[in-house]
This record gives structure tokens, sequence and C-alpha cells, in this order.
């Protein structure tokens, strides 16, 4: 995939779908067995992966991840910043400002 190419939010969540319905099927679970280890209904997970309706909540989201053996990768998604955003506001008050000129 192109990473300079644009994504919908629509092809990212189908993307999404179709990688849960992969990982589903790689861990030998049928939808009615993901439903029931994951607390998520047989409908919501049939329609996520047809793509009929992909509004799915982030817990139901997390609580399908979790059955599929996946949640640990949920943290390469946000890494930690290198420097945390309070210290960068330190770091740039040292930083010396433009100073503009007199007009003339």
């Amino acid at each position: 995939m192109n990473t300079n190419q644009y994504l919908t939010n629509k092809s990212i969540l189908d993307i999404i779908s179709r990688r849960i319905k992969e990982y589903r099927l790689a861990a030998r679970l049928s939808q009615r067995e993901l439903a029931a280890k994951s607390g998520v209904s047989y409908t919501t997970i049939s329609h996520f992966e047809q793509g009929i309706n992909t509004n799915l909540t982030l817990n139901n989201f997390l609580s399908i991840l979790r059955v599929i053996g996946m949640e640990e990768r949920m943290i390469e998604l946000l890494p930690e910043l290198p420097v945390p955003p309070l210290a960068l506001r330190e770091i740039n008050k040292l930083i010396p400002k433009r100073i503009k000129g007199k007009n003339k």
C-alpha cells in the first residue's frame, strides 16, 4: 500500500473488516465462536465482516482483537512520543524567538 495515497475512512474500515475476518479464520473460529468469546453479538461481527455496518464500538473492536490475539498490536498504532509533550514545551521555551525589526 502506498503510504502517500490518501485513504478514506471507508477504505480503512474495509481493510480492517477484511483483516478481522482473516485473523478469525486463521484462529479457526467461526463468527459464532468469536461472538461467544468476545461478548460481541454474532450479528455485529457478521455485519462488520461483510461491510454492511462498520460502526463497531471501540470496546467491541478491542474485545474482538483480544480474542484473535491481536490486542498487543494496538500499541503499534499509537506509539509513545519520543519526547513527552510537557518536556517538548520546556524545550521550546529555550529556543530563541525571532525578533521583529523596527520599521523605518
